[in-house]
């Protein structure tokens, strides 16, 4: 393995039972419609029938009998969703299952630690949490019960695969 796996894989290959969230804040409107957009035209399809609440309507709505339900929730006319999708097809890797929560100003990602997670499908993520941020004034939130050295360990491998994608 390499220097990413070398640097966090303590993050991903070992199921405790938990699913950490890594949390994309401070995004635009236009960064969360797009965000949206971007996961689901690289996702072979959802699991289960995902859903959120179309506040105009008064009801739960299929996420797909919207054209871009994200757009709703950033209009204030949704309420925040989370989905699930298998098969994120980014970059050179694929992730079989991961986690989707949109917000007004951010997309939080949810995982489940184990196995599964080899060196290019972490870098896979990771490549895609910098697509999220888009070079924009967005930062990176985990959870509480995350260390700040493990936070400050993202973020630097993050940095450094931007790097690594720019000399490229």
């Amino acid at each position: 393995m390499g220097w990413l796996w070398n640097e966090i894989h303590e993050m991903f290959d070992t199921d405790d039972g938990t699913f950490p969230e890594i949390c994309i804040c401070n995004l635009s409107a236009a960064e969360v419609i797009n965000g949206y957009l971007l996961i689901r035209r690289h996702t072979d399809f959802l699991i289960g029938n995902p859903s959120f609440f179309n506040l105009e309507a008064g009801c739960e709505m299929r996420i797909d009998n919207v054209e871009n339900p994200a757009k709703m929730v950033c209009e204030n006319t949704a309420r925040p969703f989370h989905f699930m999708v298998r098969n994120l097809h980014f970059a050179d890797g694929c992730l079989n299952e991961l986690g989707v929560f949109i917000l007004d100003n951010a997309i939080a990602l949810d995982y489940q630690k184990g196995p599964l997670w080899g060196e290019l499908q972490i870098e896979t993520l990771l490549v895609l949490i910098n697509k999220l941020k888009n070079d924009s004034h967005a930062f990176i939130k985990l959870e509480d019960a995350v260390s700040l050295s493990d936070q400050q360990r993202l973020e630097s491998v993050l940095k450094k695969l931007k790097d690594e994608e720019l000399n490229f």
